[in-house]
Parts: structure tokens; C-alpha cells; sequence
């Protein structure tokens, strides 16, 4: 965690008006920020910043009535060590890749509470000082230690690449490889289809979670989370978008902490949207499973995605990359995506026609439905691969430091309210 003595220097760039007359009242009364500058012009815009000499760089969606994507790409460059915070007017997840992959190493959603905007500060700043403290070497390898994988994310920036698919049947494989509580949530919280893929009904959902956030009890979590006739454990996502869409992420990485407590493992349904609720949830998880199906758009956005992780502060072994749909007619060789992704493909999941359709739409599991299939026997040879890794967390490296380890793995980028 950031050091907690530190004053964390803002510099704040947009038009006059309610959005910086927000920023100014929240910060004024917080002993660890102080905005030093309020920047309202294109003029002396460089040298002003530079004279600053800014920890955090709040970054209004318009400047001079003008947007300010190429500036956030100019100032990223220029001061490197200044964390820009992107100020955007809408949650749309290109304007958010673009901000990202132009710099940006956090942003925030209008309209904003105080909170959000402070919540969003404090962790970009966590950020950097992990960013310092990996910068400092070898001094704090000592202070490592390895320990089994906890949670895992399936994610694939295209949608249609079978996260839901692969997840649910990748929890049902851990779980009848271990014995041990294993929790699916489904991370697509607007439109989850783990109702469908398990057959389940309820009106249950990690909505009714949320005003507990704090401190969830063993009967809450009993009340809300489904058992499935397999003896897996699911989280819904709520069946009322308009629910799904208040969901904060703070709220959700609270739940998720307190859900960690509870399970010996958590799978991921990640989807393929790219939210703030979505890299809540990446952030959390121990590792990401990159799900890639051999076609020229999928590579393509995931190697977009890889650009746009290393803002995120993601270290390269948190992914594991996984060919779904291995041998699919007309699809691209896999000789050639290990070319297009440069990096070494983790498992492949062949093409099976036909198994993991009727499976769906049967609402029985693929590795339930058909064990023989040569996607199951792919899905647990990589359940069987994930339980013989393991990842590293510091343990008192920072004698100073209150917080635990899961905590020093904040979010990154999950700090839009």
C-alpha cells in the first residue's frame, strides 16, 4: 500500500464548471491529496504540469470544448511518472480501451459521488506505490511466498468466444477434482447466462449481497448463493438490468473479499465487456484465462486487450492463454495464432460439434452430459494444470503496513463509481 504519510499532489485539466468545482470541495477537507493546480486552457498546458510536478492527473473528457484523447497520449508520454485519471461522460467501453491504451491508468464515470472520486484517487495511488515497490528489485523477494490458486478469471475481450461455457464447466471439474467448495459467480452482471448453461431458477443474485458488503454472515451467503445438483456453488447475476446497472464496484470488491473467505476457489464468468465492474473482478482474481477462438478478430482484440493491461499494472503470468474451439472449419491454424499472440498458448479446447450446443441448451453441463467428449477431457486437463500452480504475495514486507495481503492487491482499475 501506498505510503500513508506521503500528500498525494493532484493537477486538474477541463473546462470551468461543476465537474472541477466537485473535484476542488472533495479534495479540500483531505489531509493526504492536495490539488495544486486547476488547468482550464491549452496555453503553457506542458510547462504548467511540469511546474506542478503532479502525483495524479485528473483529466476532464473535454478541454476547450475540444476532447482530450491526444492530450492524455502527449502528457502520458512526457510525465510518465504522473498517474492520469480519465473523466469520462459515459460508460462505453471503446471510449474506455481508447483512454487506457492512449495512458490512462484509471478513470471515472460521470455523474460521480465525492466517494467514488476519492475511492478512485486512493487506489490509483495504491497503484503507484506498488508500481514504486516493484521498481525497488530484489530487495522484497525474500518477503514472497507461493500459495495454491484461490480464484480464477474467464475473460475474452470478443464476445462469443465461450466464457460461460468453459467457466461453468472448468468449476464443475475443480470441484469434482478436489472436493472442495468451489464458488461460480457470474460476472456478466447485465446479461449472465448461467441460469441457462446450469438450469437454474431463482431470484437470488449478488445484488442481495451488496447492502452487507462489509461483513457477510454464513446464513446470508447460504440464503442467496444456489446449490446445483452437481454440489456446485453459483452466484447469480441479478435478472433486473436496472439493477445490475447500480451496482458499484467498491460494493462488488467487498463481496468478493468477503466471498474469498468463504470458498476454496472462485471461477469467473468475466464475459467479454470491458466495465468497471469487469475489471473489478480481473484485478481480484489470481489469474486471468484469456480466451481466444481461432479466428483473425478474436486475436486481434485480445492482443488489444494485453496493450491495454499493462496500464493495469498486470504482471505477464497473471494470464494463462486458452484456444477454445481448436480445429473449427475455416479457422486460423494454431501454428499461426501462437505468431499473432506472442505468447505460448496455455491449453487448447478442440472443436466438438454438437456437445457443447446440446449441452446448453439441455441445461446440463458439458463435462456432466458428456465426460468423453474431447472438450471435457480438455476442460479437465486444464482444471488438472490449474491446481498444480500457484501464485506469490508479499507477506510483512512492509513492516509499517496494516494492510493484508489480499488488500495490497487492490483494485486497479475498478475505482469508476
Amino acid at each position: 500500500m501506498a505510503d500513508s504519510s506521503k500528500i498525494t499532489r493532484i493537477v486538474s485539466i477541463g473546462d470551468p464548471g461543476d465537474t472541477q468545482q466537485q473535484i476542488s470541495a472533495a479534495l479540500t477537507s483531505q489531509p493526504d491529496f492536495q490539488l495544486v493546480d486547476v488547468l482550464a486552457s491549452f496555453e503553457r498546458l506542458t510547462r504548467d504540469i511540469g511546474a506542478s510536478a503532479p502525483d495524479i492527473i485528473m483529466m476532464d473528457h473535454q478541454l476547450g470544448g475540444e476532447p482530450t484523447l491526444d492530450i492524455i497520449d502527449d502528457i502520458a508520454q512526457q510525465y510518465p511518472d504522473a498517474a492520469i485519471i480519465a473523466i469520462l461522460k459515459e460508460s462505453d467501453p471503446v471510449e474506455i480501451q481508447q483512454v487506457m491504451m492512449a495512458g490512462a491508468r484509471g478513470f471515472i464515470i460521470q455523474p460521480f459521488t465525492q466517494i467514488s472520486l476519492l475511492s478512485t484517487l486512493r487506489r490509483v495511488s495504491e497503484l503507484e506505490g506498488r508500481r514504486e515497490k516493484a521498481a525497488a528489485g530484489s530487495q522484497f523477494t525474500a518477503a514472497e511466498k507461493a500459495r495454491p490458486i484461490h480464484s480464477i478469471a474467464v475473460y475474452s475481450p470478443r464476445g462469443g468466444a465461450g466464457t460461460t461455457t468453459v467457466a461453468t464447466n472448468l468449476a464443475i471439474s475443480l470441484m469434482e477434482r478436489t472436493g472442495q467448495q468451489v464458488l461460480l459467480v457470474d460476472g456478466k452482471l447485465s446479461f449472465g447466462h448461467l441460469d441457462v448453461m446450469l438450469n437454474i431458477r431463482t431470484q437470488n443474485s449478488i445484488a442481495d449481497l451488496l447492502p452487507h458488503a462489509s461483513g457477510l454472515d454464513d446464513a446470508l451467503i447460504h440464503d442467496v448463493v444456489v446449490r446445483h445438483s452437481s454440489g456446485l456453488s453459483v452466484l447469480m447475476s441479478p435478472s433486473n438490468l436496472q439493477v445490475a446497472q447500480g451496482i458499484r464496484p467498491d460494493d462488488l470488491y467487498s463481496v468478493y473479499m468477503q466471498l474469498l473467505k468463504k470458498f476454496d476457489l472462485i471461477v469467473i464468468d468475466a464475459g467479454s465487456a470491458l466495465t468497471e465492474n469487469t475489471v473489478t473482478l480481473l484485478d481480484a482474481a489470481d489469474k486471468i484465462i484469456l480466451l481466444a477462438t481461432p479466428d483473425l478478430a478474436t486475436l486481434h482484440d485480445i492482443s488489444r486487450f494485453v496493450q491495454l493491461s499493462r496500464t493495469l499494472a498486470y504482471s505477464p503470468d497473471k494470464f494463462l492463454y486458452v484456444l477454445n474451439r481448436e480445429g473449427m472449419l475455416g479457422g486460423v491454424k494454431t501454428q499461426d495464432i501462437n505468431s499473432a499472440l506472442h505468447q505460448p498458448i496455455f491449453t487448447k479446447i478442440p472443436e466438438d460439434t454438437g456437445n457443447p450446443l446440446r449441452s446448453i441448451n439441455r441445461g446440463i453441463p458439458l463435462v456432466i452430459r458428456y465426460p468423453r467428449s474431447p472438450a471435457s477431457k480438455a476442460i479437465n486437463d486444464l482444471s488438472n494444470r490449474l491446481l498444480d500452480m500457484t501464485t506469490t504475495e508479499l507477506v510483512d514486507a512492509f513492516p509499517d503496513s496494516t494492510s493484508s495481503p489480499q488488500q495490497d492487491q487492490l483494485l486497479v482499475s475498478s475505482q469508476l463509481g
